[in-house]
């Protein structure tokens, strides 16, 4: 059984709610336990036991959430995280850079993108739920 954890920031519940989305998609593939954490309660352990990650953050005025920030300066300088697969998402409200913003700090922390990040303007809809559940059932296959 591999792991996969979805750590989140989410202030008015989107992100929340694409998060559960990823986190189903995840949980459709077989062999598959899935971890939906908010990200000022990760245990960064169990962050580095998962076999994949996905990090989501909703745009705050072009860039993501402190929370979310934090889990990037933390495992900064872990080896533990070096090249495990990941996946980015978030939401906004118009601003919409937070996703290039994520994928450039997975890569200065040398997790290892898996599949193109997800943005949703506002909360996710059918097709955001969709291609959530898509992301996630990507990582869980690569973290297989």
């Amino acid at each position: 059984m591999s792991t996969v954890m979805v750590i989140y920031h989410s202030g008015t519940g989107n992100t929340e709610k694409l998060a559960g989305f990823v986190a189903e998609g995840a949980k459709s593939v077989a062999g598959t336990e899935v971890k939906l954490v908010r990200a000022d309660e990760l245990d960064y352990d169990a962050a580095a036991a998962a076999a994949g990650l996905a990090i989501g953050s909703p745009d705050y005025f072009s860039y993501m959430a402190g929370q979310v920030k934090t889990f990037f300066d933390k495992v900064l300088n872990d080896g533990r995280f070096k090249n495990k697969p990941c996946v980015t998402f978030g939401t906004h409200g118009g601003g919409g850079k937070v996703l290039a913003v994520l994928d450039n700090l997975v890569k200065a922390v040398k997790l290892k993108p898996v599949a193109a990040g997800l943005l949703v303007k506002g909360a996710p809809d059918a097709e955001g739920a969709e291609k959530g559940r898509a992301l996630g059932k990507a990582l869980a296959e690569a973290a297989k």
